[in-house]
């Protein structure tokens, strides 16, 4: 099928269908190129014109917002599962562990988070931010609370030193995740689970011996 005849029959599509494929095709542009991505490469992926793609979002910040929504849903998810767990060490690690290797699949994600892409709103200067900051807020003010109840329920079981801070876990995921791109710089693209292992070893109140970590080669 040629490409005009593939925009063809795409822009026949219902709306919400087009919608959908828009989506997709941002979530992966945006995780493997990063948030310099144009509309004009989501449109390539999606196979449709940039014109399409303005008909469903007014610009970029907007196709970055909806894109994203999708993670912040699953992040919630998956606090919500930690909080829930019977253990509270064991649901802080797979929250913990499971954020990090989300973030290692999605490059766009770490910029949208590590660089602070969420306090500037700064793709499309030409128009209003107010939706998009107060998602990107609401969201945040979900995380923060969440993590408070997740941290507390650690350290009144004995499981997370007494002096670890809400705001401590924001830091550490960070350095967990600038990792990530530091290990693929080195040629170690694993190196942020050797990350990982330390982080969680120094979070615990006490422990007879460091935990193993991950051979410093692993693929």
């Amino acid at each position: 099928m040629s490409t005009s005849s593939g925009r063809a029959a795409a822009s026949a599509e219902p709306g919400g269908n087009m919608t959908d494929r828009i989506l997709q095709a941002a979530g992966e542009v945006f995780a493997d190129q990063g948030l310099g991505a144009t509309l004009a490469d989501v449109a390539a992926r999606a196979g449709v014109g940039v014109a399409t793609v303005y008909r469903r979002f007014a610009n970029k910040d907007e196709l970055i917002l909806a894109s994203f929504e999708i993670r912040f849903r699953q992040s919630q998810t998956d606090v919500l599962r930690a909080i829930e767990e019977a253990d509270p060490w064991t649901g802080f690690v797979e929250f913990f562990e499971g954020g990090v290797h989300l973030f290692s699949q999605d490059r766009g994600f770490r910029e949208f988070v590590v660089g602070g892409y969420a306090e500037s709103v700064g793709w499309a200067r030409a128009s209003s931010h107010d939706h998009v900051v107060t998602v990107i807020r609401r969201h945040q003010q979900f995380m923060r609370e969440a993590l408070e109840r997740m941290l507390l329920r650690c350290q009144e079981a004995g499981a997370v030193r007494d002096d670890v801070h809400p705001s401590d876990l924001l830091a550490l995921t960070m350095a967990a995740v600038s990792s990530i791109d530091f290990g693929a710089l080195k040629g170690n693209p694993a190196i942020h689970r050797r990350v990982i292992g330390v982080i969680l070893d120094g979070l615990r109140p006490a422990r007879n011996a460091p935990t193993p970590l991950p051979p410093a080669t692993s693929g």
